[in-house]
């Protein structure tokens, strides 16, 4: 881990055991391994993949209540749940990535990090059979397009949580009837990653 990323998630209150560097450092291996071949990431961002990608999965993790289970939908190369995994054993993260690639790629890193509450949901998640406590959402669709697909998954006191950037209020507006008819409260943080990047994090929750 560098340091960029251990001052910021110091500065937010998340630390991390040697053992969870390790596992942290072993996902980064693998991730640009694969990314020289399939599309994870941007050739771009592969040089940040910490202290942007690594450092915006964590941010928003006191939001997420103890003991749950976790659905990462769209989830591509893992962000953010495979660093969620990782930081809170004491949840349960299930992968959801319908793209053949990528869902290879998830698997592979599930059976060499041997993270025990760690799985994958190799289809799109409208066939998922079961409910979860919390879905997270980054970079897949807007609010107002991915919401009413992921109540349907949602237990009864469950949480949706947004990972967005500054274009979160026009978002939120948009959906704001929506939000609205199904009674969903909201809790809405920002926070500015280590390379000054603004994000945005929306938990609407029953």
């Amino acid at each position: 881990m560098n340091l960029k990323l251990e001052r910021f998630l110091l500065e937010h209150g998340i630390e991390l055991s040697v053992e969870q560097k390790a596992l942290l450092d072993r996902y980064r291996a693998i991730f640009l391994e694969v990314s020289e071949k399939i599309n994870l990431i941007s050739a771009a961002d592969r040089n940040l993949l910490e202290e942007v990608h690594f450092a915006d999965s964590f941010a928003p993790i006191d939001l997420i209540p103890n003991g749950i289970k976790l659905a990462d939908w769209g989830s591509g190369g893992g962000l953010p749940g495979i660093p969620l995994a990782i930081a809170r054993p004491d949840i349960h993260v299930t992968l959801v990535e319908s793209r053949q690639k990528k869902a290879s790629f998830l698997l592979r890193v599930i059976n060499e990090l041997k993270i025990p509450n760690l799985s994958l949901f190799p289809d799109r998640a409208e066939k998922l059979t079961v409910h979860f406590d919390f879905i997270t959402i980054r970079a897949i669709g807007k609010i107002k397009e991915v919401l009413p697909k992921a109540l349907v998954h949602l237990s009864e006191e469950g949480g949706v949580l947004f990972y967005k950037g500054p274009g979160l209020p026009a978002e939120f507006d948009e959906a704001r009837r929506l939000i609205d008819w199904h009674g969903l409260m909201k809790k809405e943080r920002k926070l500015i990653l280590p390379l000054g990047e603004e994000r945005r994090y929306l938990l609407l929750f029953r």
